[in-house]
């Protein structure tokens, strides 16, 4: 056994690297017991909660081109067709995201998004991401595990949402519009609490609603904003949205890509590659 005095000099070099490290020395029993982790989950992933709020409230005001493509298949096994290609202007200003110049399959429309008829989903961009951390929410988050997330080492946390504080609203068909309930994934980079890929399910929806089923996913990744020269964002890249319909059983897939960045002025306008 060593002498007492090296024991004692072991003792206070692991107290001052745990202290400069953030930890406490504590018995590891205490810090596998169930109360403890959920007390160390509480804490980490309310650090996310504030690094994506912070994150929004700083990010500057851009604009970006959306195309989504929109495909369809009849059946479980049925092959996906396409159906049609729309673009669109999308801003980012005050907070808050807005279409304009919508081109459906290359030809310009006057009519606004939502009319376009078959299956959108309104809010892929940021709002959906901000609004699920918002405290009025109420979301409910647990730890799944740990993963690579494209090269990243991330952590995998699942969560869900009441209907009654939902900000996802699934679009039919210029007929039919709800807020649902739904619960996903988010995958978070484990250096830096931010949100890489977030993918939900919507549950519980009415009978008598169209959709049966419905599915988003979107991944983020750091890209260069146009006359934001200097610096990376962490802004979406691409989207996927999945619908089944109950009556003909047909399903729906929107394959979603952002691109073109640049900062929102007053008179910006995106042209159609």
């Amino acid at each position: 056994m060593a002498p007492p005095y090296f024991q004692a000099i072991a003792l206070t070099i692991a107290l001052v690297v745990s202290d400069l490290l953030g930890f406490s020395a504590r018995p590891l029993a205490v810090l596998h017991s169930p109360s403890a982790q959920a007390l160390e989950w509480s804490r980490w992933i309310e650090l996310v909660r504030q690094e994506a709020l912070q994150y929004s409230d700083t990010l500057p005001d851009f604009v970006c081109a959306q195309t989504t493509r929109r495909y369809s298949a009849i059946s479980d096994i049925g092959t996906w067709q396409s159906e049609d290609v729309w673009e669109a202007e999308l801003s980012f200003n005050q907070k808050a995201e807005r279409y304009s110049n919508v081109r459906l399959n290359g030809k310009a429309s006057r009519r606004p998004l939502e009319s376009l008829g078959g299956a959108l989903s309104i809010g892929e961009f940021g709002s959906l991401l901000r609004t699920l951390f918002l405290p009025e929410t109420q979301a409910e988050f647990w730890k799944e595990g740990e993963e690579r997330f494209q090269e990243i080492p991330s952590i995998v946390a699942g969560f869900k949402v009441s209907q009654e504080r939902s900000r996802w609203t699934l679009s039919f068909k210029n007929s039919h519009s709800l807020n649902v309930a739904y619960r996903g994934k988010i995958w978070i980079d484990a250096s830096n609490h931010h949100i890489l890929k977030i993918s939900q399910q919507a549950q519980n929806l009415p009978a008598r609603f169209p959709i049966a089923y419905s599915e988003a996913t979107t991944i983020y990744g750091y890209v260069s904003v146009a006359g934001l020269e200097g610096k990376r964002f962490l802004l979406p890249q691409s989207a996927n949205l999945i619908l089944h319909e109950k009556e003909r059983r047909v399903r729906s897939l929107n394959v979603i890509e952002f691109r073109s960045y640049r900062k929102f002025t007053a008179d910006v306008r995106l042209v159609p590659e």
